[in-house]
């Protein structure tokens, strides 16, 4: 068994300590490896009305450090969640909607804690949760320590435990990506997926793919990402080409409502298709940018229409626009358009992932080229 000299006590905190810890500012919530509060509502009501008819809960890891002044700080490592939502309902932001248990329903149902009975309040910040107590931890055991409890419950996606264990350069590379106005204006990701990690999952994955190679969704993603982790100072100049390039589709693609680009398939093909030809792009003039702009729209809204309702007049008139774009004929944009909207389906194929960004090149070079 190792043996780093690590102290994990048992001890147990009431309700009223962990308020009075967190309005001191000795407790830290969000420790920069956590995930964000993804709780919903029911699940925090829940967790409420365990605490209300004294059932027990699950022990909440807390890492302490006391400074040579003797000031002490403690970082939840497990229980964020929980914990969150308790500070939430003392401050009253959320009442006990839904609540299971007929006679407490019957009681509190709707209520603010502000609301509930003096006595119940009493014993409610009496109520103690069991704690794991991690004093002194280097910062990389605490993380493993978080990573491990957090794996065996199954409660963490891949990307959040990457975050945890994996911090660093690349990882802040991949906030930069996940903060850029093309995240916003695309509408790429929902509130849920920036919730647990699957922003910064998606850039690994797409700047995996610039570097190494198109392979199929989440194959070779663990292995990519270690070493780019590891060794992200040879990384560092595409890094930076690969934020320009988000700057040049976030200015110069249309953005107005929901588009193809929007959808998370699409949107990777795109980047990985401008990726290698952000040459091109970069050294393109202002008025060919444009030209590059009304193509990517033709373009989605080709596909659009033809994975919509197939072969009819919008579709055919599409196909013109783009076809005359690009000096081709209508039959050779109709083949690239279907082949590309075959392969959205199996998205995450590799043989689909090539056919798209193989479809998505033919037209996209045939301008940047005239």
């Amino acid at each position: 068994m190792a043996d780093h000299g690590l102290k994990f006590e048992i001890e147990s905190k009431t309700v009223a300590e962990f308020r009075s810890l967190d309005k001191s500012g000795e407790l830290t919530l969000q420790p920069e490896y956590q995930r964000k509060a993804v709780w919903p509502e029911r699940a925090k009501v829940s967790l409420m009305e365990t605490i209300l008819l004294g059932y027990p809960i699950p022990e909440i890891y807390l890492s302490y450090e006391t400074s040579p002044e003797g000031e002490q700080t403690a970082s939840v490592v497990d229980g964020q969640q929980r914990l969150t939502s308790l500070l939430a309902f003392l401050n009253n932001k959320f009442p006990l909607d839904g609540l299971e248990d007929e006679k407490l329903s019957e009681k509190f149902e709707g209520k603010f804690f502000k609301d509930l009975p003096a006595d119940v309040r009493q014993e409610f910040f009496q109520y103690r949760f069991p704690i794991r107590r991690l004093s002194n931890l280097a910062d990389e055991f605490v993380r493993a320590v978080f990573a491990r409890v957090n794996r065996v419950n199954m409660v963490l996606t891949e990307q959040e435990l990457r975050n945890a264990l994996l911090p660093g350069p690349f990882n802040e590379f991949l906030k930069d990506c996940a903060a850029h106005q093309l995240s916003t204006v695309s509408g790429v990701f929902s509130g849920e997926r920036r919730k647990r990690g699957g922003d910064l999952e998606f850039y690994a994955e797409v700047f995996g793919t610039c570097i190494f190679g198109l392979s199929n969704k989440k194959t070779e993603l663990n292995e990519r990402y270690d070493k780019i982790s590891e060794d992200f100072e040879d990384y560092r100049d595409r890094s930076t080409e690969f934020l320009a390039l988000l700057t040049f589709l976030s200015e110069t693609s249309k953005w107005a409502g929901r588009t193809r680009w929007s959808n998370i398939v699409d949107m990777f093909t795109l980047l990985h298709t401008s990726w290698g030809l952000r040459k091109e792009l970069f050294n393109a003039q202002s008025d060919q940018r444009m030209q590059v702009r009304d193509l990517l729209d033709l373009f989605q809204r080709a596909v659009s229409a033809r994975k919509r309702n197939g072969d009819n007049g919008e579709t055919a008139a599409l196909l013109t626009s783009l076809a005359t774009m690009v000096d081709m004929t209508d039959g050779e944009i109709e083949n690239i358009v279907e082949e590309y909207t075959s392969g959205i389906r199996n998205s995450s194929d590799l043989g689909s992932r090539r056919v798209r960004s193989q479809q998505l090149t033919l037209v996209l070079s045939k301008k940047l080229k005239s």
